[in-house]
């Protein structure tokens, strides 16, 4: 009976740990080095982006990291400096995200939408207080 038990226990952490798409490494906080542009990815393969324009505004989106890196992001969302949505306006679209030794890469279209370009993400410790607020609403 004990063996059944934990074989039973043995099966069911193998296909939860087997669920995962993203690699481990990748699971965290990530912050582009050019802007306050972050990226937060759980154990759930749930990817958060966070973007904070220099007058303090939100945007925000959600996707799901899927096998080969593809991000389908959700319309984004966007919040003033004081907490009130409104549209954005933006679509992000589809994104590719790779990792590389120690470094992230988030390939997206650019403005024109003519070409892709890469931005490179290093790991942070923790999101910004502000964008961990939103990430707190993110997924409900």
């Amino acid at each position: 009976m004990k063996h059944i038990v934990l074989a039973m226990v043995l099966i069911v952490l193998a296909c939860s740990a087997s669920a995962q798409v993203a690699e481990p490494f990748l699971v965290g906080s990530w912050k582009y080095l050019r802007t306050f542009h972050y990226v937060h990815i759980d154990e759930q393969d749930r990817v958060f982006q966070c973007r904070i324009s220099p007058d303090l505004h939100v945007v925000f989106s959600t996707g799901k990291y899927q096998e080969g890196g593809v991000i389908d992001w959700e319309v984004p969302r966007f919040f003033s400096l004081y907490g009130t949505e409104m549209p954005s306006g933006q679509v992000w679209g589809r994104n590719t995200m790779e990792l590389r030794v120690r470094v992230m890469f988030l390939t997206v279209p650019t403005v024109s939408g003519q070409s892709t370009e890469r931005l490179e993400f290093d790991k942070v410790p923790v999101l910004p207080t502000i964008c961990a607020h939103y990430l707190a609403i993110a997924f409900e």
